[in-house]
């Protein structure tokens, strides 16, 4: 099945649209023609049947015809002439010379007005026909002579049906000759005007050809290279262009931080790879007791802790954010009893290091709704960061409040050493520029979990720094109704 073509629809529905207009404007012509025929026809008998009705009169005792008199020097009465008259009271009908014996309808409007009408003549052309019904008129000399007699004769009492024909063969003639004209006209004009649409419509689509050519011939390394659109790009096209240099650019970022996270995983996995490796080799390099071997065996399981913490974090960042790592069942939680608990395995980080974790009172019936392990794995990562990067003496606040809708839980701590925007904790793999960063336990890559697992719970997380130089990291969650 061949796939739909804009060329061809175009074409198509504007060659349908050309047709039934040239179809509509000819027919249109025919019509007036037409009846600007019939109408100088009609206009011809009904002009003459007005003259004969005129010539009706009554006189020396019954109805006399005018006509008559002159068939002799009236060659064109005589010869072309097609009219009948029918007296309404004997039936006795007068014809003109031309019509010899045969008869024309006999028809008339209501009352005796005139009709016009179509027939067929008596020698089988086609023609126009008035019929009509008169009076014989009387002369005054003509009255007077009939009250002498005492026959006073009422014309009412002598009807007369009138009907002239005209042949319109002529006209039917050139109307068949201008059908075939039109008809011609409009084949002939349908054929140069699917050719001349068709070539319009090429020229209209050179630029989309030559936008799906450059897209078919962008290389890789072009993604997120703008498109160079044509000048002649219609406004239409130039919204979709835009977007697919929009859809390009999101492409070569996402395989951008592809490749990046590729190589700081690689990098990451290098170093406690590279210290197994090494404290294996030492193992081996001589032959030891079952104590010392104990001892390399300890550090080899400390390493293999570390890769499989670093594979876990690899792997939840991969999972988060997608509709599979969606949290299935949200529940009430209590914010202020979720920090206690997550709070304490950091206890002793925080007391060797002199540090002092404040957690403000909350209201008692403070409640937000969330997915309990993801909430874990945020408060970690935030207490995490708090505990390694707040200098010593220092203090580490925590508190629960409700926001408009939300209820957060904002932690805060000195971080004078911050330069960077506090945005650009979120990315993937960044890591602070600190005296205090742990490289062998912070990876990069903790916030950014956090924001995809709060994002995943309908919830929100960010960070700012604060006019004291304090960073404040706000996880908020969708507050719970009493």
């Amino acid at each position: 099945m061949r796939p739909p073509s804009i060329r061809r629809a175009l074409l198509f529905r504007c060659g349908i649209g050309v047709g039934v207009l040239l179809c509509f404007l000819s027919a249109s012509i025919y019509l007036l023609v037409r009846q600007s025929s019939y109408r100088e026809a009609d206009r011809s008998i009904t002009q003459t049947a007005a003259l004969l009705a005129n010539q009706v009169e009554l006189g020396h005792g019954g109805v006399t015809f005018e006509w008559q008199e002159g068939l002799g020097t009236n060659e064109a009465l005589i010869l072309e002439g097609l009219f009948q008259f029918w007296d309404e009271r004997t039936g006795h009908t007068t014809r003109s010379p031309a019509l010899q014996a045969h008869d024309l309808p006999r028809f008339h409007g209501a009352q005796g007005s005139p009709l016009v009408k179509s027939i067929v003549l008596p020698n089988g052309d086609r023609g126009r026909a008035v019929g009509l019904q008169v009076l014989p008129f009387v002369l005054p000399e003509e009255s007077e002579r009939m009250r002498s007699r005492g026959e006073l004769i009422d014309p009412k009492s002598l009807p007369h049906t009138l009907v002239v024909a005209g042949s319109i063969e002529p006209e039917h003639h050139t109307l068949a000759r201008l059908r075939y004209a039109l008809a011609s006209g409009v084949l002939l004009a349908l054929a140069l005007g699917f050719t001349l649409i068709d070539h319009v419509i090429r020229i209209s689509l050179r630029p989309i050809d030559k936008l799906a050519r450059e897209m078919h011939e962008r290389a890789e390394h072009q993604l997120d290279c703008s498109l160079s659109l044509p000048r002649e790009m219609p406004a239409e096209l130039t919204g979709l262009a835009q977007n697919f240099d929009s859809l390009l650019a999101r492409v070569a970022i996402t395989r951008h931080r592809e490749r990046d996270f590729i190589r700081h995983a690689a990098h990451e996995l290098r170093t406690p790879i590279a210290g197994l490796r090494a404290t294996i080799e030492l193992a081996l390099s001589q032959a030891r007791d079952a104590t010392s071997y104990a001892g390399y065996l300890t550090t080899c399981r400390a390493a293999a802790d570390e890769l499989g913490g670093l594979v876990t974090r690899l792997s939840a960042l991969a999972r988060i954010g997608t509709s599979a790592a969606a949290p299935e069942v949200l529940e009430v939680l209590d914010p202020h009893l979720l920090v206690t608990e997550c709070l304490s395995p950091f206890l002793s980080t925080i007391e060797l290091r002199h540090i002092h974790a404040v957690i403000e009172p909350a209201a008692p019936d403070l409640r937000f709704i969330g997915e309990r392990t993801l909430s874990r794995i945020i408060l970690n990562n935030l207490l995490d960061n708090a505990a390694c990067y707040t200098p010593d003496n220092a203090v580490i606040r925590i508190r629960c409040e409700r926001a408009g809708s939300q209820v957060q839980i904002i932690v805060s701590n000195p971080a004078a050493d911050l330069t960077e925007d506090p945005a650009r904790l979120f990315e993937p793999l960044f890591r602070r520029d600190s005296p205090l960063h742990d490289t062998g336990t912070h990876l990069g890559i903790g916030l950014t979990l956090s924001l995809d697992a709060a994002s995943a719970m309908g919830g929100t997380l960010h960070a700012c720094k604060t006019a004291a130089g304090w960073i404040e990291f706000i996880f908020g969650l969708p507050g719970a109704t009493a």
